[in-house]
C-alpha cells in the first residue's frame, strides 16, 4: 500500500474516530437540553453543535488532518476561517433539517439529529479534506 493511501485510510479512521466523538458530545447536549431543561430540540441541537465544534476543530487541525514529521500546517488564522464557513453551512443544514424533520414531518428528533449529523458528516469531510486544512 503506497503512503498517500495509508495517509487517506488513517485520516478517514481519525475523522470518524473525532467526529463520533463530537457526535457523543452534541447528543449530550441535545438529549440534555430537551430532557432536563425543557429546550425545544431545534435550541437544544444548535447549541450542542456549537460546543461540538469547537472541540472538533482542535482536534482535527491537531490530530486528523496533521501530516508527517515533514508536515505544516495551514497556519490557525487561515484554517479557522475556512472552518468558520463549513460549519456555518454545516450549522444551517443541521437546523433546517432538524425543523423540517421534527415540526414538519413530526419525525424524533433524536432520529432526526441522525438523519441530519449523515449530511453534515458528507459536508464537512469532503471540505474539511479538499480545503479547511489543506496548505
Amino acid at each position: 500500500m503506497s503512503v498517500s493511501k495509508r495517509r487517506a485510510g488513517s485520516v478517514w479512521l481519525r475523522f470518524f474516530m473525532v467526529g463520533g466523538l463530537t457526535a457523543l458530545i452534541h447528543y449530550c447536549f441535545l438529549f440534555v437540553g430537551v430532557s432536563q431543561f425543557g429546550l425545544s430540540s431545534t435550541v437544544a441541537s444548535s447549541f450542542g453543535f456549537l460546543v461540538a465544534v469547537i472541540f472538533n476543530y482542535l482536534m482535527h487541525y491537531g490530530w486528523t488532518f496533521a501530516g508527517g514529521v515533514d508536515f505544516q500546517p495551514p497556519p490557525h488564522g487561515h484554517a479557522l476561517f475556512r472552518y468558520l464557513i463549513m460549519i456555518l453551512c454545516g450549522f444551517i443544514i443541521n437546523a433546517i433539517i432538524m425543523f423540517l424533520s421534527v415540526q414538519v414531518l413530526g419525525w424524533n428528533y433524536l432520529l432526526a439529529q441522525a438523519i441530519a449529523y449523515a449530511a453534515v458528516l458528507v459536508w464537512n469531510f469532503i471540505l474539511a479534506n479538499r480545503w479547511v486544512f489543506s496548505n
